[in-house]
């Protein structure tokens, strides 16, 4: 036997979902069709979260769910026809059978946010607490539609803090190959050239040979010394005590660490702006923050806030405290709860902060490419300095 989710409509016009046990699709059709009732979509119950799919759901594709379903449920259009709607034109199927399960859980009489639940790795903890607030004020069409603007600007922020990396890394990555081809194939061959005509070799020189010795005749200990580096810093980075200290070393580092603060800040405030703007308790819109901030030194101010809350606090008190939080963004938090608009200020504090990300991208990336231009000239030009050296003092080299 099995259970069956259906979508019906009676004589009189009226529409209902439910769940019934038969032993294949056609005998509950005809059970429902007993009953005088007019079967619009019946299927056989989904997988369990559990055992569903382990795709990849990409996060362009739950905005993209999100503005669809916004419009639907906008022009009237029942949620679970919505999902099912959405679900026939899906092209990801991992997401498909998703967003099929969670069809068939709100049939059976679910709340849309409890079923997403289920699934916190595709729909954020911002997303569930919005629909429960939807739920409870009959906004869901517009929170949805909330919801889409803050993982797009929570997705461009990410592709800002990514893009402005991107370049040095691959520019680091592109250098460090350079210069091991020049140490293990240029090298020994001009060392062959130098060791012909005798003499004595420039100090540069000859530490640079002793360098290139020791890589091409020891490499399996380099070799195995990265790897082991990297495959130590894996695992101590998957640990809690090594995801804290890379969280405390991203916002520490020189250049670069202002950038990440500034995403931290406005992912916090952004999140903070819409649960408070949406009617979600402070409460519960802190500790929704505290698990997207993305850093833990953040996650930490937005657990203790909470807490001071609970004891009565206002929420500017705390964080004037908090050196990690700019004076002058708790001053206009403050404002905004002297007078009642806490949830407007807190959106223009966001906007604010996203704006002053933008810039200090701009200005990283800005700073970084002649950075990068540099130290590739220091190194590079450094070895070709060290190759060439023997042959300016050719005098003495390739005397007699």
């Amino acid at each position: 036997m099995g259970r069956f989710i259906y979508h019906v409509r009676d004589g009189m016009g009226r529409y209902d979902n439910g769940v019934l046990t038969a032993r294949d699709v056609d005998e509950a059709g005809r059970l429902l069709r007993s009953e005088g009732k007019v079967v619009i979509s019946l299927r056989e119950e989904a997988e369990t979260p559990a055992s569903a799919p382990r795709g990849r759901v990409k996060r362009d594709d739950v905005i993209f769910f999100c503005t669809q379903l916004a419009v639907m449920v906008d022009t009237g259009v029942q949620i679970t026809e919505a999902l099912d709607a959405i679900s026939a034109q899906c092209g990801n199927l991992t997401f498909k059978e998703i967003i099929n399960s969670l069809s068939d859980e709100v049939k059976a009489g679910k709340e849309f946010s409890a079923a997403l639940q289920d699934y916190p790795k595709i729909f954020p903890p911002i997303f569930v607490a919005l629909m429960r607030a939807s739920e409870a004020s009959g906004t869901m069409g517009a929170m949805l539609q909330r919801v889409s603007d803050y993982l797009a600007s929570e997705r461009e922020t990410r592709k800002r803090i990514k893009g402005a990396m991107t370049y040095p890394i691959c520019m680091l990555s592109f250098c460090a190959l350079v210069v091991v081809g020049l140490l293990v194939f240029v090298l020994p061959r001009f060392e062959k050239i130098y060791g012909a005509k005798g003499g004595v070799l420039p100090l540069p020189t000859r530490v640079l040979l002793g360098f290139s010795h020791s890589i091409v005749d020891y490499w399996y200990l380099f070799v195995g010394g990265i790897a082991g580096v990297i495959a130590g810093l894996y695992f101590y980075l998957r640990t809690e005590n090594g995801r804290i200290a890379l969280d405390r070393v991203r916002i520490s580092l020189p250049v670069v660490g202002g950038m990440y603060r500034r995403g931290y800040l406005a992912r916090s405030l952004r999140t903070m702006a819409t649960m408070v703007s949406t009617g979600v308790t402070m409460l519960e819109g802190l500790e929704i923050t505290a698990q997207v901030a993305g850093n833990r030194q953040y996650a930490d101010i937005w657990n203790g806030l909470a807490e001071k809350v609970k004891q009565g606090s206002t929420v500017s008190e705390h964080l004037y405290a908090c050196p990690l939080i700019p004076r002058t963004i708790t001053q206009m938090i403050e404002a905004g709860e002297r007078t009642g608009r806490l949830g407007q200020v807190m959106n223009r504090v966001a906007e604010f902060c996203e704006d002053d990300l933008k810039i200090a991208v701009k200005n990283i990336t800005n700073l970084i490419e002649p950075a990068m231009i540099i130290i590739m000239g220091l190194l590079v030009g450094g070895i070709a300095m060290a190759l060439l050296l023997p042959v300016f003092s050719l005098s003495k080299v390739v005397a007699h």
